[in-house]
C-alpha cells in the first residue's frame, strides 16, 4: 500500500517539475518585458496645483422679520437722528467717528483719505459715536450717472464705440460724470446684480447695491434720481419709471437686511408717488436755502413736499452749502423750524464739517 502510494506522489512531483519547466520561460520573459518597459517609460512628472479659482463669498444671513415690523423699527432709528454730517471724500475715519454725528452720509467705494474703498470693519467702526451711543451709517449711491472713477462699472473702454447702451453724454456740470439712460434693463442690472445680488459681469463680486449690504452699511443714499427729467427723449414716462427702479432697489437689498435703509436725495417731486414714500425712510435736499450760487429762489413747493414726507414719519435732512457762517447759521435757524434736521457743507463735500465750529 506504502508502495503505491509512493508511486503515486513520485509521479505528482515529476509532473509538476514537468509543468514548472514548461512555464518558466513564460513567466522569464514576463518578467523581462516589465523590466524593460519600466526603463523606457519615463517617470510622470507631477501637474503643477492649479492656483486657487475665485469663489463667490459666503451668502449674508438672511434676517427673518416682518417687513412691517422691519420697516417700523427703521423709521424709529432714522426719525430718531437729530444731526447729521455729509462727506464724499477725503475722510478721516478718526475724525469721522469722533464727530457727533447720528447719521453719517460717506462714499464706500472712494471716500476714504487713503483712496480705499471701506472695509467692513471699517464701517463698523463708524458705527460707534464718541458717547458710546449707536450711529447711523449709510453709503452714497448715483442711479442717475456713472461716475469714470467708479470701478464697478465704468472702465475706459466704455468711451470708446463699445460703450453700452445706457451710458449717454457727460454731465456739462461735473466733468467725469457721464448721464445713465436709467431705465434701461442693463443699468439696472449693472447696479442690482443678479437675483443672488451678483455682479452681471462675473456672478462673483457683488453688484454695487448688495456690496454695500455686505459691508454692513445701514442703507443707501440715493442721488441723481432727478436724472429722470434730464433725458425725457431716452426714458418716456420717466417718473414712473424711476419710482418703480427705486422700489425695486429697496426691495431687493431687504431681502437680504430688512433694516436697510433707502434715503432719497433731492427729485422730491417723486414723493407725490405713494410708492416713493412706501419704500424710502428718509428723503435729504441740497440747497433749500442756501446754495452753489448764494440764496435759493422760490422753495415753497419742495418744503410742502418734504412736510409731505415728514408727515408719512420719514425723516427729513437738509444740507446748505456756505462758506458764510450768518448765512449758515439762518439757515440752520430756518431748517429747525421746519422740523427738518440740519448740514451746512463745504460745495464739494470733502471736509467734515462741525456744529460750532463752521456753522
Amino acid at each position: 500500500m506504502r508502495s503505491v502510494l509512493a508511486r503515486a506522489l513520485l509521479g505528482s512531483a515529476v509532473a509538476l517539475n514537468g509543468l514548472a519547466a514548461l512555464l518558466a520561460p513564460a513567466y522569464a520573459r514576463s518578467a523581462a518585458d516589465t523590466i524593460a518597459s519600466a526603463a523606457i517609460t519615463p517617470v510622470p512628472v507631477p501637474t503643477p496645483a492649479r492656483r486657487p479659482q475665485k469663489s463667490a463669498p459666503p451668502p449674508v444671513p438672511v434676517i427673518r422679520i416682518s417687513p412691517v415690523q422691519a420697516q417700523a423699527e427703521r423709521l424709529a432709528r432714522i426719525t430718531g437722528a437729530k444731526s447729521w454730517g455729509y462727506q464724499l471724500n477725503g475722510l478721516s475715519l478718526e475724525e469721522a467717528a469722533n464727530s457727533p454725528y447720528d447719521l453719517l452720509v460717506v462714499d464706500a467705494t472712494t471716500g476714504l483719505a487713503t483712496g480705499k474703498a471701506f472695509t467692513p470693519a471699517e464701517v463698523g467702526f463708524l458705527k460707534h459715536k464718541p458717547d458710546g451711543g449707536r450711529r447711523i451709517v449709510v453709503s452714497y449711491l448715483s442711479v442717475g450717472e456713472a461716475e469714470d472713477y467708479r470701478p464697478d462699472y465704468f472702465t475706459p473702454e466704455y468711451m470708446t464705440e463699445d460703450a453700452p447702451d445706457w451710458l449717454l453724454q457727460e454731465n456739462k456740470d461735473w466733468k467725469g460724470n457721464r448721464l445713465i439712460r436709467f431705465c434701461h434693463k442693463g443699468w439696472q442690472q449693472t447696479i442690482l446684480g443678479d437675483e443672488n445680488g451678483r455682479s452681471l459681469y462675473n456672478s462673483i463680486d457683488p453688484a454695487p447695491l448688495h456690496r454695500l449690504v455686505e459691508l454692513g452699511f445701514d442703507g443707501i443714499y440715493l442721488d441723481r434720481v432727478d436724472v429722470y427729467s434730464e433725458i425725457t427723449k431716452e426714458c418716456p414716462d420717466g417718473a414712473a419709471r424711476m419710482v418703480d427702479f427705486i422700489v425695486r432697489l429697496g426691495a431687493q437689498a431687504r431681502r437680504r437686511n430688512p433694516h436697510f435703509m433707502v434715503v432719497l436725495q433731492n427729485a422730491e417731486e417723486l414723493l407725490a408717488h405713494k410708492a416713493m414714500i412706501g419704500t424710502i425712510d428718509a428723503v435729504a435736499k441740497e440747497s433749500l436755502f442756501q446754495g452753489w450760487s448764494g440764496a435759493t429762489g422760490d422753495n415753497r413747493a419742495a418744503i410742502t413736499l418734504l412736510k409731505k414726507a415728514q408727515a408719512a414719519g420719514r425723516g427729513v435732512f437738509v444740507v446748505d452749502y456756505t462758506a458764510n457762517r450768518t448765512k449758515a447759521d439762518a439757515s440752520v435757524a430756518k431748517i429747525k423750524a421746519l422740523g427738518f434736521v440740519p448740514y451746512i457743507a463745504p460745495k464739494d463735500l470733502h471736509e467734515l464739517w462741525l456744529p460750532g465750529r463752521n456753522f
